[in-house]
């Protein structure tokens, strides 16, 4: 069992949940879906007909057992309740059990036909069959369609995360790199070290974060290339599944943690309480009036900008209180000292428990309070900007400072 989760209640369980993407299909216009479904059935006729069968997950770790160097069980890890801050009648979350997913590893020397071929999504096509190592095979079809070259480059070994393009919607940020690619990169290099003449491809994020990780992880820029452009074959290759979206492995997110943690440095000056301010989605248009409150209670404003992962993970190691809007900046809570409150803010339609689930894994105090959205009627709930009533938050912020200071409960554990 993961150290870092050795405080959570866990146990093995069979089966776990797909997170994020059974979000998004559970909130699609059934008319559109049936739509879409039948273009599936149709591109995957012509798939057939070009000689490669798409795999389901279950297939694909099945086709893999033989070169399987990990397998990790799926987990529940007890997830508390917790009532909200501001109005301690409404219950934001239930005490739960939150199921991960089974973790995979595999290295395969294909020896006597034809090496391995990755596909524009990053897929790995070999023996002509299609993988499914993450959640779904959909960009494959599309990809179908696609006349455009890439160019070909023969490489001693593969490094292939993921199979899916960054977008607006379900792959997108900071998160996700951290927990669906760095994370399980990690777990890739815990099983083979140091696979000779490696190339690491995938459709690539853009982002400095990304280089910055990649190089801390070895790997050199030349040998980083992106699926979308270059069609990287092989007769090795290392694969990873992709766990739940919102629930990473315990495990994975220790290998994540320890591979960082020396870019922890010692600041010239320490700041213990941190606001994280937002500029895009999710924003407090008020800010100004909280920002006003919170210097009142020695809070260090973290302006939204670009900065190095050392810088990031320094800040939040010398935190002892979080405060700020729900956004993917709270993914470094796993690098804070155990103890450490994290105090979020949610506009009422868009409430996920994944950074409360972290702070539980990473022993962390977590309060929560739901406030009114600023207009933006028309948008989804993931893009509705925040209105906050400062007297309000003040009156949370109070009660959740003070159960900080108590040792009984700055853990994460239910609402006294």
């Amino acid at each position: 069992m993961s150290t870092l989760a050795k405080n959570s209640q866990v146990r093995l369980v069979g089966a776990a949940n797909t997170g994020k993407s059974t979000f998004l299909v559970t909130q699609m216009n059934p008319s559109v879906t049936t739509l879409k479904n039948e273009i599936k059935k149709l591109v995957k006729q012509l798939v057939g007909l070009a000689g490669f069968q798409l795999l389901t997950k279950a297939q694909t770790i099945a086709y893999l057992k033989p070169c399987e160097l990990v397998h990790r069980p799926a987990e529940l890890i007890n997830v508390p309740e917790v009532y909200d801050a501001v109005d301690p009648g409404r219950r934001i979350f239930q005490r739960k059990d939150a199921a991960t997913q089974p973790c995979y590893v595999w290295h395969r020397t294909y020896e006597g036909g034809p090496p391995a071929a990755l596909l524009r999504n990053g897929s790995v096509r070999i023996d002509g069959y299609v993988l499914c190592t993450d959640y779904f095979t959909d960009h494959v079809l599309k990809d179908f369609l696609k006349t455009k070259k890439r160019a070909v480059v023969e490489a001693g070994a593969l490094v292939a995360p993921f199979s899916h393009y960054p977008d607006a919607h379900f792959i997108c940020g900071y998160y996700d790199f951290m927990f669906l690619i760095a994370a399980k990169l990690c777990r890739m290099a815990q099983a083979v070290p140091e696979p000779a003449d490696a190339i690491v491809a995938y459709p690539l994020f853009g982002t400095s974060y990304e280089q910055e990780f990649l190089s801390v992880l070895g790997f050199e820029l030349a040998h980083v290339l992106d699926s979308r452009l270059y069609n990287v074959r092989s007769a090795s290759y290392l694969l990873a599944s992709a766990g739940a979206w919102n629930y990473p492995s315990p495990t994975d997110v220790e290998l994540l943690r320890d591979r960082l943690a020396p870019l922890i440095q010692e600041p010239a000056e320490k700041h213990a309480r941190l606001y994280i301010s937002r500029t895009g989605r999710r924003r407090i248009v008020n800010e100004d009036a909280l920002v006003a409150l919170l210097e009142k209670y020695d809070f260090f404003i973290v302006e939204d900008r670009p900065r190095t992962l050392a810088e990031q993970l320094t800040l939040y190691r010398h935190a002892s209180f979080i405060m700020g809007p729900h956004g993917a900046s709270f993914s470094n809570i796993i690098w804070c000292q155990p103890g450490t409150h994290l105090f979020e803010i949610f506009a009422p339609d868009y409430v996920p428990d994944y950074f409360l689930y972290l702070a539980q894994l990473a022993g962390l105090g977590y309060s929560a309070c739901c406030q009114p959205a600023a207009g933006g009627e028309h948008l989804p709930p993931i893009e509705k900007n925040i209105r906050v009533s400062v007297p309000d938050i003040e009156r949370g912020l109070v009660a959740a400072l003070e159960k900080a200071t108590r040792p009984e409960t700055r853990r994460c554990g239910p609402n006294e």
